[in-house]
């Protein structure tokens, strides 16, 4: 199993748009909805099925159509189960506050289909998604400011 979290700071001092904690839930919210301008690896994003606090949508990230099940838990955090694609598993998009400030958690836990555990195969997987995965999380925040100074 391939475990990565990473935790960034919201409203780190070299950045000049700082966002609420309501700002960074709409924000995730509006990525688990449209991910496309949020991690720039996915060229498609499309919500198949939606009922109450959960979703289903189809996204395409690197050429592969994936899907998965979107869970919210309001105000907390967003988990993003993948039902279908070569790797399977969760992401979890937490929101968290330390001491007054506001930070985002990104985790994943996946499981590569038809790959050894702790492989060589596993491992180049794994360093590969960690690296996209953080560029994922800072385009996020990104986004996130963009939309909010648009909004003011």
């Amino acid at each position: 199993m391939i475990t990565v979290s990473r935790r960034l700071e919201v409203n780190p001092a070299t950045e000049a748009t700082h966002l609420n904690k309501d700002q960074v839930w709409q924000g995730l919210v509006n990525k688990a909805r449209n991910a496309v301008p949020y991690v720039s690896a996915i060229s498609r994003c499309d919500v198949i099925e939606e009922q109450g606090d959960r979703l289903i949508r189809e996204v395409e990230l690197h050429g592969e159509t994936l899907r998965e099940l979107i869970t919210f838990i309001p105000q907390e955090r967003v988990e993003f189960v993948r039902i279908s694609g070569n790797a399977r598993g969760i992401i979890k998009n937490i929101i968290e506050e330390e001491g007054g400030n506001l930070y985002l958690r990104f985790t994943f836990d996946f499981t590569l289909v038809g790959v050894e555990a702790n492989s060589p195969q596993e491992a180049e997987f794994a360093k590969g998604m960690e690296a996209a995965y953080l560029a994922a999380v800072n385009s996020t925040l990104k986004q996130m400011r963009e939309s909010s100074s648009k909004a003011a």
